[in-house]
């Protein structure tokens, strides 16, 4: 069998990333219950967090989601508190995306929520694993061949 770059046979490389896949999706679930937002508006709210504000197209485009979609998106978003939608001065069809005071009260509590599970549970795993780890996650745009995840933290 040909094996890739990475000395991986197929099949492994293909169940390592379905169990990786797998385990963000059951976590964004946990999420998605305690907090009551679904995948796209707990992302748009970590995206604005990291740039406050941002044109809505650059917010769509970050997310991948059409702008029909966004639209309704950030309404029901504005429509609970979390954003503030303000027509660009310059061009009445652009729309800067605010993040308002509750919007970074629950964006905060999802990622405080994050932080204390992977605290607690990263106890178990010794220095080199954890490293890893956070190379991997450092690094996982690039190696899934999207767009670079660290540009959304403004660099």
């Amino acid at each position: 069998m040909k094996k890739n770059p990475i000395n991986i046979p197929r099949k492994e490389l293909d169940d390592l990333l379905f169990n990786a896949l797998l385990a963000v999706y059951r976590f964004e679930r946990q999420k998605i219950n305690t907090f009551g937002l679904d995948y796209t508006a707990i992302l748009a709210l970590q995206m604005l967090r990291r740039k406050n504000p941002q044109r809505m197209r650059e917010l769509v485009d970050g997310i991948g989601l059409p702008f029909s979609s966004a639209t309704r998106l950030f309404g029901k978003l504005e429509e609970a508190g979390y954003v503030k939608r303000v027509y660009a001065e310059e061009d009445r069809r652009g729309v800067h995306v605010y993040l308002t005071t509750s919007g970074e009260e629950i964006v905060q509590k999802l990622e405080e929520d994050t932080y204390k599970i992977i605290s607690e549970t990263s106890r178990q795993y010794d220095a080199r694993t954890l490293n890893h780890f956070i190379k991997t996650a450092d690094n996982m745009g690039r190696i899934l061949g999207v767009e670079n995840i660290n540009q959304t933290k403004g660099e």
